[in-house]
């Protein structure tokens, strides 16, 4: 119930994000990065779409959330192909939400647009190393790259 709450409080911080942000004007050609607040939901929003994803083998919805450019190089199989071993090692990503990112590189907006984000969620007994993508699409950061690594924790 915790969880359901949690991921709730997310969606409604997230729309209300992006509504500051067209009211903000950040489409651009190259916009500015998000807050840390924004980048923390970002990438809960990513890692709970693939956790999603991997529970169900049904990728449509984590395909369908991200860019265009993702969706048309990415099917929804082709999708459950590349996280097929995900599913094997049944690697559980929902308690991620539980932690506060770690940014291993500073959040950085590439001069096409591209927020990328990389680092690290403090969990155990894997810790879930990201590095993720976005483009800002109407005033909307959409997933254009997703690598998720599962590690053993360190001490």
């Amino acid at each position: 119930m915790r969880l359901l709450m949690i991921l709730n409080l997310l969606m409604a911080l997230s729309s209300a994000w992006a509504a500051t942000a067209d009211a903000a004007g950040t489409d651009a050609a190259t916009p500015a990065a998000p807050d840390r607040y924004a980048q923390a939901i970002l990438i809960y929003q990513a890692l709970m779409a693939l956790d999603q994803a991997n529970a169900t083998g049904n990728y449509s919805v984590l395909r369908d959330l991200a860019a265009p450019e993702f969706q048309a190089g990415h099917t929804a199989a082709a999708l459950a192909e590349s996280f097929a071993g995900y599913r094997r090692l049944n690697v559980a990503l929902a308690p991620t939400v539980l932690f506060e990112p770690r940014l291993t590189a500073p959040a950085s907006v590439t001069g096409a647009g591209q927020l990328r984000l990389t680092g690290y969620m403090p969990t155990r007994p894997l810790r879930i190393g990201f590095d993720i993508s976005w483009r800002l699409v109407d005033g909307r950061w959409r997933l254009i790259g997703l690598a998720v690594t599962p590690t053993a924790a360190g001490r």
